[in-house]
C-alpha cells in the first residue's frame, strides 16, 4: 500500500474530515447473529467462519464513515427483505449496489490484487479513484458493471445466520465479488463488459453450490422471487433504480 497506509481509503478527493475511525469491515448491524463466511481474501484463502466483531480496522475517516451510513441503512433493509422473501417498498438498487462495493473494498484493503479490472491509477490492495467515486456516488456504474443476481431456481434458502462473501480473482485483479445474503445470491461485477458469464465458465470455488455455479447472472433485476427463511413461502422482492 505504500503511502496509503494509515489513510482513509476514500481520501483521493481531498474531502476527509476527522480522525480515522474503527470501521466494521462488514456492517455489524446487518447481521444480528454476528457470523459471516468469507473466502478468497489474503487473510482467509480457504472458507472461514468469521465473527463480525473481529473484523474492525481504521480505514475510513469520520466523515466518510458517516457518509456511508445511508448505504448501511438501505443494505439492512434489503437483507431483512431477503430473509422475509418480500418488500414493503422497493429496495433502492443504487444504494444497495454501492454498499456491496463499499463492503468489497473494506475486505480487500491490503490484499495482493487490484480491486476491479482495468481501472485507471489502480494499485494493489487499495481502491482506485474511480472505484472510490463509484462508492461515493460521484460516478454511476457503467459498461454493465454493478449488481447481478443468480436466480435460485431450486429455492434453496441460506441459513438465516450464515452469510457468504468471496472475491473471484482473474490474474492480479478482482473482477467479481460473490455475496450470499439470506437466500439471495448476488454478484458485484467490476468488469467492464456487456455480459457476465456463468461462474462455471470462468472458474469457481469448490465451496459454491452447483445451483449458483450454473445459473446465468441477471443484471439489475426489478424483482426476483425469494423464499421466506422462516416459513418457506416464496414471494417477490422488488428493486428500483432511481
Amino acid at each position: 500500500m505504500g503511502n496509503n497506509k494509515n489513510k482513509c481509503w476514500a481520501a483521493c478527493f481531498g474531502d476527509c474530515e476527522g480522525e480515522l475511525t474503527a470501521e466494521h469491515l462488514i456492517s455489524k448491524s446487518l447481521f444480528p447473529d454476528g457470523i459471516v463466511f468469507v473466502e478468497g481474501f489474503g487473510w482467509c484463502k480457504n472458507l472461514k467462519k468469521v465473527g463480525i466483531n473481529s473484523l474492525t480496522r481504521k480505514i475510513l475517516c469520520k466523515k466518510h464513515n458517516n457518509d456511508f451510513s445511508v448505504l448501511d441503512s438501505e443494505a439492512k433493509y434489503a437483507i431483512n427483505c431477503f430473509g422475509k422473501g418480500k418488500t414493503e417498498r422497493p429496495i433502492n438498487g443504487i444504494l444497495f449496489e454501492r454498499w456491496l462495493l463499499k463492503t468489497a473494498i473494506n475486505l480487500s484493503i491490503d490484499c495482493e490484487f487490484h480491486i476491479g479490472m482495468g481501472f485507471s491509477d489502480s494499485v494493489k490492495g487499495y481502491p482506485s479513484p474511480y472505484a472510490v467515486a463509484l462508492t461515493l456516488g460521484k460516478e454511476p456504474f457503467s459498461h454493465k458493471m454493478g449488481m447481478y443476481f443468480l436466480v435460485n431456481k431450486e429455492s434453496i434458502p441460506n441459513d438465516a445466520a450464515e452469510q457468504l462473501i468471496m472475491p473471484m480473482t482473474m490474474n492480479d485483479e478482482i473482477g467479481l465479488f460473490i455475496f450470499g445474503l439470506r437466500g439471495a445470491n448476488i454478484l458485484l461485477s467490476l468488469v467492464p463488459s456487456n455480459e457476465v458469464p456463468k461462474l462455471s465458465d470462468i472458474g469457481l470455488y469448490e465451496s459454491l453450490p452447483v445451483h449458483i455455479k450454473d445459473e446465468k447472472p441477471i443484471y439489475r433485476p426489478k424483482s426476483f422471487t425469494n423464499m421466506n427463511i422462516e416459513s418457506g413461502l416464496i414471494n417477490s422482492v422488488e428493486f428500483s433504480y432511481p
